[in-house]
This record gives structure tokens, sequence and C-alpha cells, in this order.
């Protein structure tokens, strides 16, 4: 039995977007059954917060899970690719469900700008993480020998 954590697999950031691409149908259809609240100022564009809300997800969990990659580049273009699948997909998805475009979402279109920068950002982070974690345990096994 391998004792592997999930966190050490590789999993190819077009496997992610899959994943939840189909999470988002999920919920978008399921959030036409959910009554709306009369004060509820994102009742008619739920389907863009649910979009936004995964693209969130997938942005938080595919730089987590880019410390498992064995090439940082190819990985590195696969997620930019990934996450503009992601953006249009979800996008299209949240469209067909709401029949509202993001033009007349208010919010939604400038959250999916500071998502897109946060996701550059969280890449960014984590590979810099990575680096730096593998220069120390360069520099260990250095004063060990």
């Amino acid at each position: 039995m391998d004792n592997k954590s999930f966190l050490e697999t590789e999993i190819s950031p077009f496997k992610q977007v899959a994943v939840v691409l189909l999470i988002a149908v999920i919920f978008m259809s399921f959030s036409g059954f959910i009554p709306a609240q009369p004060y509820s100022s994102t009742a008619h564009i739920m389907p863009w917060v649910i979009a936004c809300g995964l693209i969130l997800f997938f942005a938080i969990g595919n730089s987590i899970l880019s410390l498992s990659a064995t090439n940082g580049n190819i990985y590195w273009l696969q997620s930019i690719i990934s996450f503009a699948i992601m953006l249009i997909g979800g996008g299209l998805l949240a469209w067909a469900f709401s029949g509202i475009s993001i033009s007349n979402t208010g919010s939604v279109k400038w959250i999916y700008f500071v998502f897109t920068f946060s996701y550059l950002v969280f890449l960014s982070i984590v590979n810099l993480m990575k680096f730096l974690v593998n220069l120390a345990k360069k520099h260990d096994n250095k004063m060990q020998d």
C-alpha cells in the first residue's frame, strides 16, 4: 500500500480544470432550485458568483498542486492555459445558466480581473517557495558532505 499524499502526486492542470468545470455545472444546475431572497442583489447572477468562487478554488488548488510538479516550466505553461480555459469555460457556463453576459453583472467583471492577477501571484509565490526549499536542500547537502 502506497502512503503517498495527494499533494505528492502530480495531477495535470487540464484534469484539474475539467473537474472544476464539472463541479461548476453541478453547482449551477442546483442554484436554480435555491429560493432567491428578495433582498439579495446576487440572486439573478448566482451562476456568475459560483463561477467566481470556483475560479478562486481552482487558482488556490492549482497553485498548491504545482509543488509536486517535476518540471515546473511545463506545469506553469499548462496551468496558465488551463486557467484561461477555466475563465472562458466558467464564463460561458455562467452565461448559459443565467442568460446574463458578464458586462451586465456589475462587480463580477472586476472580480474576474482581480482573480486573474491573484492567480499569477499565487503561482509565483509557490514557485518562489519551491525554489527556496530546493536551494536550502542543496545548501544543506553541501554542509553535510
